[in-house]
């Protein structure tokens, strides 16, 4: 069964706010969701929720999600390898929310990625968190939607035609 691109993203929602884990509302992606096949921002809060300073931010993307470039964040130095996005350098006190980005390009179908994102203390302390990224179907273009119009109407036409022909031979028989 075929789903309309509507009926996929209301499953596609849906099942990330049913599916989330309770640790995925600690570093939260804006937006939370990315059309298919395409490239997009990201931003992710990363609150400090420790007593120590953060000192590191690290987003691993998982299959399906390619991270395109780590975007720079104040007093943080940025690099990215691979599927790896790390932040280094900054400090981030207790009860003190960054802000971290980058653009991903979304190569899976539709449906719920997760992310592994670590806040990295001086301690050593690694906290890790799944942040769940909804894939939705990719927009149809203009033109998709003109192709549809035109098929449409012809087959309607071709219909019309149909049942009018259907209708002036059964009333020619008639008469006779």
């Amino acid at each position: 069964m075929r789903c309309s691109g509507w009926s996929s993203l209301a499953i596609s929602v849906c099942s990330a706010l049913l599916l989330a884990s309770p640790a995925a509302a600690h570093v939260t992606p804006s937006p939370g969701f990315l059309p298919s096949g395409s490239s997009e921002s990201i931003s992710f809060a990363a609150p400090n929720e420790r007593e120590e300073p953060m000192n590191g931010f690290v987003l691993i993307a998982p299959d399906g999600l390619a991270i395109e470039h780590a975007h720079a964040a104040d007093g943080w130095s940025e690099s990215l390898d691979g599927s790896t996005a790390t932040w280094t350098g900054g400090s981030l006190a207790p009860d003190v929310e960054a802000t971290f980005g980058m653009t991903v390009k979304a190569e899976a179908e539709p449906g719920v990625l997760e992310l592994r994102a670590e806040q990295r203390y001086a301690g050593g302390a690694v906290v890790a968190w799944s942040v769940p990224i909804t894939i939705v179907p990719a927009e149809e273009s203009g033109s998709q939607g003109v192709v549809l119009a035109t098929v449409t109407a012809l087959i309607g036409l071709l219909l019309a035609v149909a049942i009018a022909m259907l209708a002036r031979r059964r009333r020619s028989t008639r008469s006779v």
